[in-house]
Protein backbone atom coordinates (compact mmCIF):
# COMPACT_ATOMS: atom_id res chain seq x y z
CA UNK A 1 0.00 0.00 0.00
CA UNK A 2 2.82 2.40 0.72
CA UNK A 3 4.28 1.81 -2.73
CA UNK A 4 0.95 2.61 -4.39
CA UNK A 5 0.72 5.98 -2.62
CA UNK A 6 4.23 6.96 -3.64
CA UNK A 7 3.58 5.97 -7.24
CA UNK A 8 0.42 8.09 -7.31
CA UNK A 9 2.24 10.96 -5.64
CA UNK A 10 5.05 10.79 -8.19
CA UNK A 11 2.56 10.60 -11.04
CA UNK A 12 0.65 13.58 -9.68
CA UNK A 13 3.85 15.58 -9.17
CA UNK A 14 5.03 14.88 -12.71
CA UNK A 15 1.61 15.85 -14.15
CA UNK A 16 1.65 19.12 -12.23
CA UNK A 17 5.19 19.93 -13.38
CA UNK A 18 4.20 19.27 -17.01
CA UNK A 19 1.17 21.57 -16.65
CA UNK A 20 3.30 24.35 -15.14
CA UNK A 21 5.87 23.99 -17.93
CA UNK A 22 3.10 24.25 -20.53
CA UNK A 23 1.75 27.41 -18.90
CA UNK A 24 5.16 29.09 -19.08
CA UNK A 25 5.67 28.06 -22.69
CA UNK A 26 2.45 29.86 -23.72
CA UNK A 27 3.54 33.13 -22.11
CA UNK A 28 6.78 33.21 -24.09
CA UNK A 29 5.10 33.39 -27.52
CA UNK A 30 6.34 36.89 -28.35
CA UNK A 31 9.93 36.09 -27.43
CA UNK A 32 9.84 32.83 -29.37
CA UNK A 33 9.07 34.70 -32.61
CA UNK A 34 12.55 36.25 -32.41
CA UNK A 35 14.33 33.21 -31.02
CA UNK A 36 16.89 31.58 -33.32
CA UNK A 37 16.93 34.30 -35.99
CA UNK A 38 20.17 35.34 -37.63
CA UNK A 39 21.55 38.84 -37.10
CA UNK A 40 20.29 40.10 -40.48
CA UNK A 41 16.83 38.53 -40.05
CA UNK A 42 16.61 39.91 -36.53
CA UNK A 43 17.46 43.46 -37.57
CA UNK A 44 14.91 43.26 -40.40
CA UNK A 45 12.09 42.46 -37.93
CA UNK A 46 10.86 45.56 -36.07
CA UNK A 47 9.66 43.45 -33.12
CA UNK A 48 13.15 42.02 -32.53
CA UNK A 49 16.57 43.39 -31.64
CA UNK A 50 20.03 41.85 -31.81
CA UNK A 51 22.06 41.48 -28.59
CA UNK A 52 25.80 41.29 -29.17
CA UNK A 53 27.80 38.63 -27.38
CA UNK A 54 29.28 39.52 -24.00
CA UNK A 55 30.98 38.06 -20.95
CA UNK A 56 29.10 38.02 -17.61
CA UNK A 57 30.71 38.92 -14.28
CA UNK A 58 30.91 35.26 -13.34
CA UNK A 59 33.02 34.61 -16.48
CA UNK A 60 30.38 32.89 -18.61
CA UNK A 61 30.41 33.88 -22.29
CA UNK A 62 27.02 34.75 -23.77
CA UNK A 63 26.87 34.55 -27.55
CA UNK A 64 25.01 37.11 -29.65
CA UNK A 65 21.32 36.40 -30.04
CA UNK A 66 18.02 37.84 -31.21
CA UNK A 67 15.44 38.89 -28.64
CA UNK A 68 12.10 40.67 -28.53
CA UNK A 69 12.46 44.45 -28.48
CA UNK A 70 11.57 46.23 -25.28
CA UNK A 71 7.94 47.33 -25.43
CA UNK A 72 7.32 45.63 -28.77
CA UNK A 73 7.10 42.02 -27.63
CA UNK A 74 3.42 42.27 -26.80
CA UNK A 75 2.59 44.90 -29.42
CA UNK A 76 -0.73 43.33 -30.37
CA UNK A 77 -1.81 42.88 -26.77
CA UNK A 78 -1.00 46.46 -25.84
CA UNK A 79 -2.80 47.69 -28.95
CA UNK A 80 -5.89 45.71 -27.96
CA UNK A 81 -5.68 47.06 -24.43
CA UNK A 82 -5.35 50.64 -25.63
CA UNK A 83 -8.30 50.18 -28.01
CA UNK A 84 -10.49 48.74 -25.27
CA UNK A 85 -9.41 51.54 -22.94
CA UNK A 86 -10.29 54.10 -25.61
CA UNK A 87 -13.72 52.51 -26.01
CA UNK A 88 -14.26 52.65 -22.24
CA UNK A 89 -13.15 56.28 -22.14
CA UNK A 90 -15.46 57.11 -25.05
CA UNK A 91 -18.44 55.45 -23.39
CA UNK A 92 -17.63 57.20 -20.12
CA UNK A 93 -17.46 60.54 -21.93
CA UNK A 94 -20.77 59.92 -23.66
CA UNK A 95 -22.32 59.03 -20.30
CA UNK A 96 -20.89 62.25 -18.87
CA UNK A 97 -22.33 64.21 -21.77
CA UNK A 98 -25.71 62.60 -21.25
CA UNK A 99 -25.64 63.40 -17.57
CA UNK A 100 -24.51 66.95 -18.36
CA UNK A 101 -27.34 67.26 -20.87
CA UNK A 102 -29.74 66.00 -18.22
CA UNK A 103 -28.35 68.57 -15.82
CA UNK A 104 -28.72 71.27 -18.45
CA UNK A 105 -32.32 70.25 -19.13
CA UNK A 106 -33.03 70.13 -15.39
CA UNK A 107 -31.53 73.59 -14.95
CA UNK A 108 -33.56 74.90 -17.86
CA UNK A 109 -36.76 73.48 -16.38
CA UNK A 110 -35.85 74.89 -12.99
CA UNK A 111 -35.27 78.33 -14.48
CA UNK A 112 -38.59 78.25 -16.29
CA UNK A 113 -40.33 77.21 -13.07
CA UNK A 114 -38.56 80.00 -11.21
CA UNK A 115 -39.72 82.48 -13.83
CA UNK A 116 -43.31 81.27 -13.47
CA UNK A 117 -43.13 81.58 -9.69
CA UNK A 118 -41.68 85.08 -10.00
CA UNK A 119 -44.44 86.09 -12.40
CA UNK A 120 -47.09 84.71 -10.04
CA UNK A 121 -45.57 86.63 -7.12
CA UNK A 122 -45.46 89.78 -9.20
CA UNK A 123 -49.09 89.36 -10.20
CA UNK A 124 -50.07 88.84 -6.53
CA UNK A 125 -48.16 91.97 -5.52
CA UNK A 126 -49.85 93.99 -8.23
CA UNK A 127 -53.25 92.70 -7.09
CA UNK A 128 -52.50 93.63 -3.52
CA UNK A 129 -51.31 97.07 -4.50
CA UNK A 130 -54.44 97.56 -6.62
CA UNK A 131 -56.63 96.40 -3.73
CA UNK A 132 -54.89 98.80 -1.38
CA UNK A 133 -55.32 101.68 -3.81
CA UNK A 134 -58.96 100.88 -4.34
CA UNK A 135 -59.56 100.65 -0.58
CA UNK A 136 -57.82 104.01 -0.07
CA UNK A 137 -59.95 105.54 -2.80
CA UNK A 138 -63.14 104.32 -1.16
CA UNK A 139 -62.13 105.56 2.27
CA UNK A 140 -61.22 109.00 1.02
CA UNK A 141 -64.58 109.49 -0.64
Amino acid sequence: MIKKNTIYQRLLASMLSIMVAMMFSFTADAASSCKGKTKSACSADSNCSWVSGFKRKDGVKVSGHCRASAGKANKDKTKQKSESKAKKDKSAKSKDKESNNDKYVDEKEKKSKDKKVKKEKKVKKEKKSKDKKSSKDTTTK
